[in-house]
């Protein structure tokens, strides 16, 4: 038991690529991974605990490579091993990228994409053999996401945000009529949208809106559904 103690240690605190340090350094990039996927998991993302694991692990191995192979080639003149870790983050752009969606006159999954990137940073810092440095910006970052979450929610003095989807007959919308009858006490109108759809001689309205802790939801919805040619209307966050 005691060998075992010696040589795990031995391989945490060992600066060259080796077998144990690189299993050291690739189970960092996992447990952390799972950490971070865990909390984006449990608020049912889109990326969640898988996402999360390969991107921090993956980044801890690339990492890995760029400090072996100097170690195994000292004589390399072409090319910069160093090249492998920086292309983590533009590859990781791209997966952030990717999870950016504008909808409904606005942008969401912008934390999302802040994660996956802070992410890959975490996973090259195990890989790098910072390991005290890779905890500490993982406690940092699920700090941010829970804590900062809440403190954010607070700060909603003004209300919170919903999008409202409205449905009417015709292609010739009042969309200023729909928007007085939202704009109820407590209800600030930000942006709106139109869809028309031809086919079936109907259009689709979106309305985002703020409502405040006056604004009542029910109220909201019958004094739009009370506009002249209103089939359906549906609020949701």
């Amino acid at each position: 038991m005691t060998e075992m103690i010696d040589s795990l240690l031995m391989s945490i605190a060992e600066t060259r690529i080796t077998l144990g340090s690189t299993m050291v350094r690739l189970l960092l990039g996992l447990v952390l991974g799972l950490c971070i996927g865990a909390e984006r998991q449990f608020k049912r993302r889109d990326a969640g605990l898988r996402t999360f694991t390969l991107i921090c692990l993956g980044s801890a191995c690339a990492v890995v490579i760029s400090i072996w192979i100097p170690q195994i080639y000292p004589d390399l003149l072409n090319g910069d091993p160093g090249r492998i870790a920086a292309q983590v983050l533009t590859g990781v752009g791209f997966l952030g990228a990717g999870a950016i969606v504008k909808s409904k006159g606005g942008v969401q999954g912008l934390t999302t994409a802040a994660c996956i990137w802070q992410t890959s940073i975490i996973g090259m810092t195990a890989g790098a053999g910072l390991y005290l440095g890779a905890i500490v910006l993982t406690a940092m970052t699920l700090f941010v996401l829970v804590t900062v979450d809440r403190i954010e929610r607070l700060l909603r003095i003004d209300g919170d945000n919903y999008i409202m989807t409205i449905r009417i007959e015709g292609t010739m919308p009042d969309v200023d009529r729909l928007k007085s009858a939202a704009s109820l006490p407590g209800v600030r109108v930000k942006t709106d949208s139109l869809s028309i759809d031809n086919e079936t001689d109907s259009c689709k309205v979106t309305l985002r809106l703020t409502l405040g802790s006056r604004a009542c939801q029910d109220k909201l919805v019958k004094s739009v559904s009370a506009v002249e040619k209103v089939k359906s209307v549906s609020l949701s966050s």
